[in-house]
C-alpha cells in the first residue's frame, strides 16, 4: 500500500494548531500520496483529489461573518467567534495563522503535484490531455490560493508597491522567501490564471462538473481580481464570459437548489462536502441545535418581502428574537454540511455592474441594467437609472450584502471601499462597545502570524502596520 503524508510549506507547520477546519480536518485519502509514488496517470488523478480537498473555503467565510456586520451575538454563544467579532487580533490569533498555512498549504500540494508532471509517462493523446488539464487546475487553485492572502493579508489591491504575500510557484521546505509587492503577486495571479485558461482552451474539459477548475472557474476568478485591483475593462469582458456560460436561476427553485446543493446554473465552482469534512454551517449553528450567532438584524431589515433570498437568509424554525443563518443548514441527515459555493454568475452581474459605475468613463445604463436584472431574478423592485457612480456603487454594495451574505464578501468590500463596519445598537447589546471599527482601521488587514515570522527569517520588518 502507498503511504501518504502531507509536503508542508514551512516546518513550522508541523507544530502549529490551526483554528480553521480547512487547515485541520483532512482524510488521509485526501492528503497527497507521497511524491516517489506518483507514477502514472492514475496516481496524478488522485493526487489532484487531493489539492481539490485542501482548497480553504469556511475559514474566509468565518472570518468574515464575525468580524463584519452580518451577525449579532445571542446569549446562547459559549464564545465561538467572539474575538474575531470584537476585532481583538494580534499576531498570536489563532484565526490568521489558520488562514495563512491553510492557504500556503494548498498551494504548496499544487506545487508538489506539478513537480512531478514531467515524470509521468503519457501514451496516448488523451493521458497527455490528462496531464495539461491538471497543470491547468493546479495552476489556477495556487493562484486562487495567493489572491486569498493577497486579501486578507495586503493593505492595499492598488498599490503596486506595498508588500503583498509572498510568492511560491515551486516546492520550499528550507528556502525562506519575503513577501513580494502587490505588483508582482497580481501579475504572477494573473498570469497564471491566463495560461491555466489557454491551456483547457486546447484541450478542453471533460464535462460541466462545477466541482473541478474549467474555463468559466477561471474567468470568475479573473473578474474578480480585476475588479480588485481596478481593471474594470477586464472586470467586465471576464464577467460576462461567466455569464454566458452560467445564466441565473430561472426560478425560486433553481436559487433554493444552490443552498440545497442541487441543481442550478449559476453555480460556476464550488467545493463538494463530503461526511468527513467539517460543517459550515456550525460556525452558526451546533449540531446540538445550541445557536451560537444570529442573522444581524440590521442585514435582515435590508430585505423586502417576496425577495426570494429569504429562504436562504434564515433556516426553518427562525423566530425575530432568534434569526438563525440558513444557507448552510444542510440536507436531511447532513445536518450543517454543504457545499461551499466560491463563486457564482449572481456575483459576476454585481462585479460588472460595479465595472460599469467605475471605469473611466462610467457608463450607468449598463450597470442599473446589471444590477435591475439581479434584482428582477430575486423578485426585488428595480431600480431607477443611476444619476452618478457614487449612487451606483451604494446600491451594487448594499446588493452585494444581500446577494452574497455569508458567503466570505462583506469584509472585503468594506475593506477595498474604505468604509467602516457600523453595526446597530439591537446587534450589540451584548457587546455594546463593539458597534463601530472605523473606515482605514489597521484591523481591516490580517496580521503575519508571529508562528511564520519565527520560522522565516525573511519575514522579518516586514509585518502589517498596527501589529
Amino acid at each position: 500500500m502507498k503511504t501518504f503524508k502531507i509536503i508542508f510549506l514551512f516546518t513550522v507547520l508541523s507544530f502549529t494548531a490551526f483554528s480553521c477546519s480547512d487547515a485541520y480536518d483532512v482524510d488521509a485519502k485526501d492528503e497527497l500520496p507521497d511524491p516517489v509514488a506518483i507514477k502514472t496517470i492514475e496516481d496524478l488523478e488522485k493526487a489532484m483529489i487531493g489539492v481539490y480537498a485542501s482548497i480553504g473555503g469556511s475559514g474566509v467565510i468565518e472570518w468574515t461573518s464575525y468580524f463584519t456586520d452580518e451577525l449579532r451575538m445571542p446569549s446562547s454563544n459559549r464564545g465561538s467567534g467572539v474575538q474575531v467579532h470584537t476585532w481583538s487580533i494580534n499576531n498570536g490569533s489563532n484565526e490568521p495563522e489558520g488562514l495563512y498555512f491553510s492557504f500556503y498549504s494548498t498551494i504548496n500540494r499544487a506545487n508538489t503535484l506539478l513537480s512531478k508532471l514531467d515524470g509521468v509517462p503519457a501514451t496516448n493523446t488523451e493521458e497527455e490531455n490528462i496531464k495539461k488539464r491538471i497543470e491547468a487546475e493546479c495552476r489556477a487553485i495556487r493562484a486562487h490560493s495567493h489572491f486569498e492572502l493577497l486579501r486578507l493579508f495586503a493593505t492595499s489591491y492598488t498599490d503596486n508597491s506595498a508588500l503583498g504575500i509572498a510568492i511560491v510557484d515551486r516546492v520550499i521546505v528550507f528556502e525562506k522567501l519575503p513577501r513580494n509587492t502587490v505588483g508582482e503577486v497580481v501579475e504572477f495571479i494573473n498570469t497564471e490564471l491566463s495560461e491555466a485558461k489557454a491551456i483547457l482552451d486546447e484541450v478542453g474539459t471533460p464535462n460541466n462538473d462545477v466541482n473541478k477548475i474549467r474555463v468559466p472557474a477561471i474567468q470568475a476568478m479573473r473578474a474578480r481580481v480585476a475588479l480588485y485591483t481596478k481593471n474594470y475593462d477586464d472586470a467586465i469582458t471576464f464577467a460576462t464570459d461567466v455569464i454566458s456560460a452560467h445564466p441565473l436561476s430561472s426560478n425560486a427553485t433553481q436559487y433554493g437548489d444552490i443552498w440545497g446543493d442541487g441543481f442550478s446554473p449559476e453555480v460556476v465552482f464550488k467545493l463538494t462536502r463530503v461526511p468527513t469534512d467539517a460543517r459550515i454551517g456550525s460556525i452558526y449553528t451546533d449540531l446540538n441545535g445550541d445557536v451560537l450567532w444570529n442573522v444581524s438584524y440590521d442585514l435582515y431589515d435590508q430585505f423586502t418581502a417576496g425577495d426570494i433570498r429569504l429562504s436562504s437568509l434564515y433556516a426553518p424554525g427562525s423566530t425575530l428574537d432568534n434569526i438563525m443563518v440558513g444557507k448552510y443548514i444542510g440536507q436531511a441527515g447532513a445536518i450543517n454540511r454543504a457545499d461551499i459555493k466560491l463563486f457564482r454568475s449572481a456575483e459576476m452581474y454585481l462585479i460588472r455592474a460595479e465595472a460599469h459605475a467605475l471605469k473611466s468613463t462610467p457608463d450607468l445604463t449598463a450597470a442599473t441594467n446589471d444590477l435591475n436584472a439581479l434584482r428582477t431574478n430575486r423578485n426585488v423592485a428595480t431600480a431607477p437609472l443611476f444619476n452618478n457612480s457614487q449612487e451606483a456603487i451604494n446600491s451594487i454594495l448594499l446588493e452585494r450584502r444581500k446577494e452574497l451574505c455569508f458567503e466570505g464578501h462583506r469584509y472585503f468590500d468594506l475593506k477595498r471601499h474604505n468604509l467602516p463596519i457600523e453595526r446597530i445598537a439591537e446587534d450589540t447589546e451584548l457587546q455594546p462597545e463593539y458597534t463601530n471599527l472605523p473606515a482605514g482601521d489597521y484591523r481591516f488587514t490580517l496580521p503575519i502570524p508571529f508562528s511564520a515570522i519565527f520560522a522565516n527569517s525573511s519575514l522579518q520588518g516586514q509585518q502589517n502596520p498596527g501589529y
